[in-house]
């Protein structure tokens, strides 16, 4: 029983370690010609389904929602100065 409680912290710390990463890597994906590296995330609002947020790109500038595992990501251009680019992930 601890080992399985062990191993289900791990994983969902794990998970969350990793979300800055998965919504850049979506971010890129989503918006096309873009390196993860190149993209910059803004104002991350988790909710128990989903997750939105705000990305700054060499392309230009995008809100994005996603569900809750990052699987289905959608991102609409904006123009940049709709972005608070105080709260940075």
């Amino acid at each position: 029983m601890k080992i399985a409680l062990l191993l289900f912290l791990s994983l969902f710390l794990f998970s969350c370690a990793s979300t800055s990463e998965n919504l850049h890597r979506a971010t890129a994906n989503e918006v096309g010609n873009t390196l993860t590296k190149d993209v910059t995330i803004y104002n991350v609002n988790r909710g128990m389904s989903s997750v939105s947020w705000q990305a700054k790109t060499p392309s230009g500038c995008y809100e994005c929602d996603a569900d809750d595992m990052v699987r289905h990501v959608h991102c609409v251009k904006v123009d940049c100065s709709k972005i608070d680019t105080t709260k940075q992930e």
